[in-house]
């Protein structure tokens, strides 16, 4: 089980790798992205360097937990603002904001929950080491 640790990153990582090679083509297939406005390539590509990152920084994290603490809780610190930005954006429109959460469960809050778990293992991890 314990590749399932890398499943994290991995999504991370080809989502951002996507974002920056085809902005194009990730922009209208990614659910609710399309609602925010029109294409900017340039933008697309800067989260798509964070996603990226992220990635890189997770995959540290589970490859060296107690190593890894500090670049995951950075990680984790991006995921759970965007996470956050998700949450509160549907409470400010006028349509019911219950569907846009549920659309966004599964790219946005899950990715921001597992890597706070991330963090919480490296930091037992560097608990224990230190011990």
């Amino acid at each position: 089980m314990r590749w399932v640790k890398w499943i994290l990153p991995a999504i991370l990582a080809i989502n951002g790798a996507v974002m920056l090679l085809a902005p194009a083509w990730w922009y209208p297939r990614v659910p609710g992205v399309i609602e925010t406005g029109p294409l900017n390539e340039h933008f697309v590509r800067d989260i798509g360097a964070a996603y990226l990152a992220c990635a890189l920084a997770m995959g540290w994290a589970v490859k060296d937990p107690a190593r890894g603490l500090g670049v995951a809780v950075a990680s984790a610190t991006f995921l759970t603002l965007h996470a956050a930005i998700h949450l509160i954006t549907p409470f400010c429109g006028a349509t019911l904001p219950w569907p846009l959460l549920l659309r966004d469960f599964p790219g946005v809050f899950l990715p921001a929950i597992i890597s706070l778990l991330i963090v919480r293992s490296c930091r037992r991890r560097a608990m224990r080491a230190e011990a």
